[in-house]
């Protein structure tokens, strides 16, 4: 499969993993965190989703929604056993997607009244290849499920002073996507949104729990990652396109970020055929 077409390795939003599942009744399922989001999509039956001592009876047309790192348990009913799709997903634009469909581990269900979306589940998962990777169809259902979420949330309204900061934080995250591969600094980043470094900072701390110039690095070596998958280009050509003039220097922050070096980064993709 071409790499550019794989909906896995876009960085704004990537599809992780989809399938479905008809459950036998009596069989509850303790949740493996991920590190990505979850959405289970109930097409028939019904079940029980129970978070923090908390149980939620759930039915056919709705969907529950997992946040990463976190373990809730569920299962199917008795009587009404159900059956759902999953579908698992991540990306820079995600977090901000999810908040303004008014979803989250506080707030993870949603009911499809209409049922438009379960065509859009059953797309997904039909849309998966063979060998486990997603085609950009896939990724374009997703965004239809998340774009009708949103237009379907009446609830969450914003301050203005809360709704000036985010647009900040989008500004300068838009600014890092369209420039990540040049010799950009914080002071750049701040000086394209209007505002002061320290207040880019102060902001990014409050809602991104990290700092600009982290993010702006997450970007640089989520790309790097994508580029070296390809196993088409050189790591000092990788290093380039991605604003590291020093080869070792790109090399050692590479290492830093994931673990492993650039080199062991491609031999893995090459050894599984990616």
């Amino acid at each position: 499969m071409n790499p550019n077409l794989d909906a896995s390795k876009y960085i704004e939003l990537n599809l992780r993993e989809s399938g479905r599942e008809k459950c036998i009744p009596d069989k509850v399922f303790t949740f493996t965190p991920k590190n990505y989001h979850l959405f289970h999509y109930i097409i028939s039956g019904k079940g029980t989703y129970t978070y923090n001592g908390v149980t939620t009876n759930l039915k056919a047309g709705q969907i529950f929604y997992i946040a990463p790192g976190e373990k809730p348990i569920y299962g199917p009913d008795k009587f009404e056993p159900w059956s759902y799709i999953w579908v698992g997903f991540s990306g820079s634009n995600a977090d901000e997607l999810l908040r303004l469909s008014g979803i989250s581990q506080k707030n993870p269900f949603y009911s499809d009244k209409e049922r438009e979306l379960k065509f859009l589940f059953d797309s997904i998962a039909q849309n998966k290849n063979h060998d486990g990777t997603f085609n950009l169809i896939s990724l374009g259902y997703l965004y239809e499920v998340l774009a009708i979420m949103i237009r379907n949330n009446k609830d969450v309204v914003l301050d203005e002073k809360i709704s000036a900061k985010l647009n900040h934080i989008n500004s300068a995250k838009e600014f890092i996507l369209n420039n990540y591969q040049f010799e950009i600094t914080v002071e750049d980043i701040a000086k394209s949104v209007g505002v002061s470094p320290n207040y880019l900072a102060n902001i990014f701390a409050e809602y991104e729990k990290c700092s600009p110039k982290k993010y702006l690095t997450k970007i640089r070596m989520e790309h790097a990652a994508l580029l070296l998958g390809m196993n088409k280009y050189k790591i000092k050509e990788v290093a380039k396109m991605v604003s590291y003039s020093n080869q070792l220097h790109f090399a050692a922050s590479f290492k830093l970020y994931y673990g492993i070096s650039a080199s062991e980064y491609m031999n893995q993709y090459k050894k599984e055929g990616k």
